[in-house]
């Protein structure tokens, strides 16, 4: 008992001080606690690596730090041509989907709001697949959906139909 008593302030340390390393490996959850004008480094330092990175067509960088599946957050980190924060922004949101249009291909929805939560296949009236995406809305069961047309990559609708993954008493 009395190596019990000994043990489990150390084991209890031990496991706070493991907790705390997880945390700083993973990075933030969200950009909030960067500061404008941050390096690269620093973004890094703060967010972990990004979820993918993309070549903006003005020639500045763009960081992605997806939340998804789990979470209903992209964010969208663009560095100026110097290499600092220029801004940052969560993707998932209506004014960001209404930018999607019919004919955009699916690496510019990529670069805008980042990858779907769950996609699904289709075979009306073309075979197609369909990106969904979970978001924070106060219309807690759906989800934005953007169909592709498989022949040409291109967008063919959007829309916000109820989320499958849902309960029923939520809907």
């Amino acid at each position: 008992m009395r190596l019990l008593r000994r043990l489990c302030p150390v084991v209890l340390a031990a496991a706070l001080a493991a907790c705390a390393l997880a945390a700083c490996a993973l990075g933030a959850y969200s950009p909030s606690g960067v500061p404008a004008g941050a390096s690269r480094d620093d973004v890094l330092r703060a967010m972990g690596p990004p979820t993918a990175t993309y070549a903006m067509p003005d020639g500045h960088e763009r960081l992605e730090y997806t939340r998804q599946p789990a979470g209903r957050h992209t964010f969208m980190i663009d560095l100026d041509a110097s290499g600092h924060m220029a801004r940052w922004e969560n993707a998932l949101d209506e004014h960001h989907f209404a930018a999607i249009v019919p004919g955009m291909r699916a690496p510019d929805v990529l670069r805008l709001i980042g990858p779907p939560t769950f996609t699904a296949r289709y075979l009306r009236p073309l075979p197609g697949t369909t990106w969904n995406y979970r978001f924070e809305t106060i219309q807690r069961c759906i989800v934005f959906q953007v169909d592709f047309n498989d022949a040409t990559g291109q967008v063919l609708e959007s829309a916000y139909p109820s989320d499958p993954g849902c309960p029923d008493e939520y809907l």
